[in-house]
C-alpha cells in the first residue's frame, strides 16, 4: 500500500491581483462569504480525496511536510487555522519532525495569527518578498510596501523562525534602471534567512510590460551574480531557483523532486500518488466543484520526469544505463563547467542550472 506523508494546500485568495502572477487566485472581498464558501469546498474535497486513495490503494501516513500555498494563505487567519486543525489534521497526524510551512505575504498577517498556526504545528514560513526596492516593487505591482516586509523580516528573525523568501530576478526595467541585486540581497541576509527561492519572471505575452524586459544575457548574468553571492554567503544551490544554509533544504519540495507521492487539497491544487516504480497517478482538483482531473502516468513519463526533475537539483542525474553517447555528453557539459559527472551521476551546477532546458535538448537529440 501506498504511504502518503506529505500534503500540498492551495489557498486561492489574495487582496490584491499582482499583474504578472499566474498562479490561480481570487480577490477576496471584505465582507465577504468566500472563506465560507472554501471551508466547504475543502470539506467536499476532503471526502472525495479519501475516495481516491481507496481506489489507488494509499492510505496516510504520519504528515512529514505539509505546504499552505496560494494565492496568499496568510489571509486564511486563526479561523483557517482552527478549520485546518478540525477537518484536515483531525483525519492524519504530524510526523515529530513535520516541516509545516505557510506562505506570509507582509502586510497580511499580525502576530496572533501567526502563533494560531504555530500552535497547530506551522514552523516555517515563506515570504513573498519578490523585491527589496520601492521602485521595483511597484513596477511589480506588489500590494506591499518595503517597511511591510522589514516589519516580517524583523519580527521572523527576533523570533526565531526558519523562514525563506520569495525573490525574483529578470523583471521589467532592471536594465534600464541598473537594478542592484547584490544591494537588496544584502539587506536581506541582514535577517539571517535559512532559505532563498529565486524565480526568473517568465511573462506571459499580454504582461502590460512585456517589452521592458530584460535580455537573456543579462537575466543569465544576474542570476550567476546571485548564485555566486548566496554561496560565498554560506548557501548551497540544491535547486535550479532554491538556496538553503545547511541543513534548511525545503523537505516538501524535495519531496515533488524525487517524484514521492505528495496529496492536494483546494482549487488547482496538484497531487501524485506514486503506484510502484512504474505507474503513478497526477491529479488536479477544479475550481468551480470538488472533482479531479486524473492523468495516469507510465513508466516512459515517469523516466522523463525523473531525468528532468533530478537534474533541477545538486543530487542529480544516475541514468540506469550510461550509454557510449551519454557518456559523450555528460563529459562535454563537465569540459564546459556545467557541472560533474562522478560514478554515474550527472550534478548540475549553478552554469549548468541556467541553461538546463538547452541541456534537454541534448539528451533528446543523442544519437
Amino acid at each position: 500500500m501506498t504511504q502518503v506523508s506529505s500534503l500540498y494546500l492551495h489557498v486561492p485568495f489574495c487582496k490584491h491581483l499582482c499583474n504578472y502572477c499566474d498562479f490561480y487566485k481570487r480577490k477576496l472581498e471584505p465582507g465577504s462569504t468566500q472563506f465560507e464558501e472554501f471551508h466547504q469546498f475543502l470539506k467536499d474535497s476532503v471526502i472525495r480525496h479519501e475516495r481516491l486513495m481507496r481506489e489507488t490503494g494509499a492510505d496516510w501516513a504520519p504528515l512529514d511536510t505539509i505546504y499552505l500555498g496560494g494565492g496568499t494563505p496568510s489571509l486564511w487567519g486563526e479561523n483557517g487555522a482552527k478549520f485546518f486543525q478540525e477537518e484536515i489534521l483531525g483525519r492524519t497526524p504530524l510526523s515529530s519532525q513535520c516541516e509545516f510551512t505557510m506562505e506570509v505575504d507582509p502586510g497580511t498577517w499580525t502576530p496572533e495569527m501567526i502563533l494560531s498556526w504555530k500552535s497547530i504545528g506551522m514552523n516555517r514560513i515563506s515570504i513573498g518578498t519578490q523585491a527589496l526596492h520601492p521602485e521595483f516593487l511597484k513596477i511589480m505591482d506588489r500590494d506591499h510596501t518595503l517597511e511591510e516586509s522589514f516589519s516580517l523580516l524583523k519580527y521572523c528573525q527576533d523570533n526565531d523562525w526558519n523562514f525563506s523568501l520569495d525573490f525574483l530576478l529578470g523583471i521589467p526595467f532592471s536594465q534600464e534602471k541598473n537594478r542592484d541585486i547584490i544591494k537588496e540581497l544584502d539587506l536581506l541576509l541582514k535577517f539571517r534567512p535559512k532559505h532563498i527561492s529565486l524565480y526568473i519572471l517568465n511573462a506571459r505575452s499580454k504582461y502590460p510590460h512585456i517589452q521592458n524586459m530584460p535580455d537573456d544575457e543579462y537575466i543569465s548574468e544576474e542570476y550567476l551574480k546571485v548564485s555566486n553571492h548566496l554561496k560565498a554567503h554560506g548557501f548551497n544551490h540544491y535547486e535550479v531557483s532554491n538556496f538553503a544554509l545547511p541543513g534548511f533544504e525545503s523537505e516538501h519540495n524535495l519531496k515533488y523532486w524525487k517524484s514521492e507521492s505528495v496529496a492536494a487539497l483546494g482549487p488547482t491544487g496538484t497531487g501524485l500518488i506514486t503506484l510502484g516504480p512504474k505507474k503513478a497517478l497526477r491529479y488536479k482538483w477544479k475550481v468551480t466543484q470538488p472533482e479531479v482531473e486524473l492523468e495516469e502516468l507510465g513508466l516512459k513519463e515517469l523516466d522523463l520526469e525523473h531525468m528532468y526533475l533530478s537534474l533541477r537539483t545538486s543530487l542529480g542525474w544516475k541514468p540506469e544505463e550510461i550509454t557510449e553517447s551519454l557518456q559523450k555528453i555528460f563529459k562535454g557539459w563537465e569540459d564546459r563547467g556545467l557541472g560533474i559527472f562522478r560514478n554515474g551521476v550527472m550534478a548540475l551546477n549553478s552554469n549548468g542550472f541556467i541553461i538546463l532546458d538547452s541541456l534537454m535538448d541534448d539528451l533528446f537529440t543523442q544519437e
